[in-house]
C-alpha cells in the first residue's frame, strides 16, 4: 500500500478500510491538484482576468485585458498587501519555480512579482494566524494592518458598509464573489487597516475592524483528472462520498459538479446552517454526493460522529491541527502527507503521500483484498490443522491399536514445508477484478462460512486422503483387515505415503483457497506468480525430506511403494473436486437468495 502512496499507520485499520461505507473528503488538494494560480482580480475599478502560467513570476497581459493606470495601481497595491499577509513564497529550484509553503500564499507571491508589487519592508508587530472559525488572518506592522480571508468574513469588517457609496461597493464585491465562485474559483478578500502600534497586539477585534477593502483574488485550482474515475469506483463499491470543506458553497458545488460528485438530487449545505439535532443532521448528510461548505472543525467532528451512529464506517480526511478530533472520531482518519500538519498525521490511521482522493479508493481496494487474503490464509491453515490432528485422534480413540500415521516431527515438517510457503503466497494474492464492484461486506475474519469450508469440506478431505493412503499402503504390502498392523519398514513406508498425501493435498488446497467462488481452473496463475514459486519450493523440500535417507530417518518415514505413491497423488484431484462441489453449492444458495417469489 505504501508503494501506491497509501501509508497505513495502524495495521488493524486495514480491515476497517475494506469495510468503509462513507467517505467525507476535503476539496483542496484531494479532489483538486492544490496547484494554485491567480486567474482573476477585482478592485473598485472593476474585474481583471489574469492568464495562468504556473508559478513563473512573469506575465504577458493581452492588449484587450490591459487595465487602466488607476486599476493597475489598485492591483499592485492589492498584491502587495496580500503578500504582506502571507508567508508562502516561490523559489527557483533546478531551473523551475516551485511553491515553498502554502500553495495559495505562494500563488500570491507569484502574482505580486508578476505585477511588480513592492517587497515587504515594514516591521511586523504581531501576527494573528488563520483560524477556521473566523476564516481570516492578519499581520500587524508598524504602519498598517494586512488582512486576508474569506470574502464574507473580511467584508463584514470593512468600514465602507457605513456609507451609501460603501454599500454599493460591497454589493459589487459580493456580485464579483458570486461570479468567481460559480466558475469553481477560490476567492480571498484583502483588506487594509490602520492602527496605533502600541495597541496593535492587544486583540484581533481591535485591529481587524474598520478595514479598507482593496479587492478580491480568485484562485484556480484544477480538479484532478483521476477524481471522476475514483468517484465512479466508489459508487460501484457501494461507498458514499460527501464533500466537507471550508470553501465557499458555490466554489465547492462547482468543483463537485466538475469531478462528478454532485448528483441531481445532491444537497449543498453551509456549516452555519446545519441543524443542531443530530438525527436531522444525519438524515441530511447521509446521502451520496452531499456537499457541506464553510464547515468548522466542530462541524466535521459532529458529522463523523453522527454518520458513525447511523452505522457507517466513516473515512474522514483532514490536514489541519483542528481536524485531529474529527480524524480520531472517524472509523478511518485520513491525513494529507504533503500539506498536512504533524498533528493531523499523528491522529490519522492512513496518510496519503500524494494527497490524492484516488489513493483513498486504492487503499479501500487494498483493504478489502487484505481482508480477503487473511481469510484465505486462515482457511488454508485450519484445513491443515484438521489433517494433522486426525492421525492423533484415530490413534487415541483406538487405544493405540491403530498406528500413528504421522509423527510429531512429521507434523512440524508439514507446518514448515507444506504450509508456510503457500500461506505466504496466499497473503500476496492481488485484488480481484470485482473487489470494488460490490458493497462492503460486514463480516468477521472468522465466521460460519470460513469454518464450514475448513472443517466440513476441505479439512476432512485432506484428512481422509492421508488416512486412506496410510491404510492402503498396508493393504498393498499384504496386510489384511483384522490382523495386527506390521511395524518396521512397512510402517515407515505407510507413514511416508500419508506424508506424501498431505503435501499433495495441501498443494491443491492452496490453489483452492485463492478464491471462495471461482474454480481452480478459472484462476490465472499469472495473477499470483508467487504461488508457483511456493509450490515449487514445497515440492523440492518435500522430496528431500522423503528421499534423503538421514532426513527421512529423522522423521520416521521412508519413500512409499509405487502403488501407495500413486494413491497419494490422487489426493490432489480429490481436493479440487470437493472444492468445486462446495463452491457450486455456495453459488446455488446465493442465486436462490436473489430469486424472490412472485406475488
Amino acid at each position: 500500500m505504501a508503494g501506491r502512496d497509501a501509508l497505513i499507520r495502524n495495521l488493524e485499520s486495514v480491515e476497517t478500510l475494506g469495510s468503509t461505507t462513507f467517505i467525507c473528503t476535503d476539496k483542496t488538494g484531494t479532489l483538486t491538484r492544490n496547484e494554485m494560480s491567480i486567474v482573476g482580480v477585482w478592485t473598485t475599478s472593476g474585474a481583471l482576468e489574469i492568464p495562468s502560467s504556473g508559478y513563473e513570476p512573469t506575465m504577458d497581459l493581452d492588449a484587450r485585458l490591459a487595465p487602466t493606470c488607476r486599476q493597475w495601481e489598485e492591483v499592485i497595491r492589492l498584491a502587495g498587501v496580500a503578500r504582506d499577509c502571507s508567508t508562502g513564497r516561490i523559489a527557483e529550484v533546478d531551473g523551475r519555480w516551485r511553491p515553498q509553503g502554502d500553495p495559495m500564499e505562494a500563488a500570491i507571491d507569484c502574482f505580486a512579482r508578476r505585477v511588480g508589487a513592492r517587497e515587504p519592508d515594514a516591521e511586523v508587530v504581531a501576527r494573528f494566524p488563520f483560524d477556521p472559525r473566523r476564516r481570516m488572518m492578519s499581520v500587524v506592522t508598524v504602519d498598517h494592518v494586512a488582512v486576508k480571508g474569506a470574502p464574507d468574513a473580511v467584508l463584514a469588517r470593512c468600514a465602507a458598509d457605513s456609507t451609501p457609496e460603501g454599500l454599493v461597493e460591497l454589493a459589487r464585491a459580493n456580485r464579483a464573489v458570486e461570479e468567481f465562485t460559480s466558475r469553481g474559483l477560490r476567492v480571498l478578500a484583502v483588506g487594509l487597516g490602520h492602527c496605533v502600534p502600541d495597541a496593535a497586539p492587544a486583540e484581533m477585534a481591535q485591529v481587524e475592524r474598520g478595514l479598507e477593502l482593496l479587492g478580491l483574488l480568485a484562485f484556480e485550482d484544477p480538479p484532478r483528472t483521476e477524481a471522476a474515475g475514483a468517484l465512479a469506483a466508489c459508487r460501484r463499491a457501494g461507498v458514499r462520498v460527501a464533500m466537507v470543506t471550508g470553501d465557499h458553497p458555490a466554489t465547492a458545488s462547482a468543483i463537485a459538479r466538475q469531478v462528478g460528485l454532485l448528483l441531481a438530487d445532491s444537497t449543498v449545505m453551509v456549516g452555519a446552517e446545519l441543524p443542531t439535532d443530530d438525527e436531522l443532521l444525519g438524515a441530511l448528510v447521509d446521502r451520496d454526493g452531499a456537499v457541506v461548505a464553510r464547515v468548522s472543525p466542530e462541524d466535521k467532528l459532529r458529522i463523523a460522529r453522527v454518520l458513525g451512529d447511523r452505522g457507517h464506517v466513516v473515512a474522514m480526511t483532514g490536514d489541519g491541527v483542528n481536524d485531529a478530533p474529527a480524524l480520531r472520531m472517524a472509523s478511518i482518519g485520513i491525513a494529507m502527507g504533503r500539506t498536512g500538519t504533524d498533528v493531523a498525521r499523528e491522529a490519522a490511521d492512513l496518510v496519503l503521500l500524494d494527497d490524492d482522493f484516488a489513493t483513498i479508493v486504492v487503499a479501500i481496494e487494498q483493504g478489502r483484498s487484505t481482508f480477503a487474503n487473511i481469510r484465505r490464509f486462515l482457511t488454508f491453515h485450519m484445513t491443515a490443522n484438521v489433517a494433522e490432528l486426525t492421525p492423533f485422534l484415530v490413534w487415541a480413540l483406538s487405544g493405540g491399536r491403530f498406528p500413528l500415521a504421522l509423527g510429531v516431527l512429521q507434523i512440524i515438517a508439514l507446518d514448515v514445508v507444506a504450509d508456510i510457503p503457500p500461506s505466504l503466497a496466499l497473503g500476496a494474492e492481488p485484488p480481484a477484478d470485482h473487489v470494488l464492484d460490490r458493497p462492503p461486506t460486514r463480516r468477521h475474519l472468522i465466521d460460519g462460512r470460513l469454518l464450514s469450508r475448513a472443517f466440513l469440506w476441505l479439512g476432512p478431505t485432506v484428512a481422509c486422503a492421508a488416512m486412506m493412503t496410510f491404510v492402503a499402503s498396508f493393504l498393498l504390502e499384504g496386510w489384511r483387515i483384522g490382523e495386527s498392523f506390521p511395524g518396521g519398514d512397512v510402517q515407515l513406508r505407510a507413514s511416508g505415503a500419508a506424508f506424501t498425501a498431505v503435501v499433495v493435498a495441501q498443494a491443491a488446497n492452496a490453489l483452492a483457497c485463492r478464491s471462495t467462488q471461482l474454480r481452480v481452473w478459472q484462476l490465472s496463475v499469472r495473477r499470483n506468480t508467487m504461488m508457483l514459486g511456493a509450490l515449487a519450493m514445497q515440492i523440492g523440500v518435500f522430496l528431500l525430506l522423503l528421499f534423503l535417507a538421514p532426513l527421512a530417518h529423522l522423521l520416521d518415514q521412508s519413500p512409499p511403494t509405487p502403488g501407495a505413491a500413486l494413491l497419494a497423488l490422487l489426493a490432489f484431484p480429490a481436493v479440487i473436486a470437493v472444492d468445486t462441489l462446495q463452491k457450486q453449492s455456495v453459488v446455488r444458495r446465493r442465486l436462490r437468495s436473489l430469486i424472490r417469489p412472485r406475488a
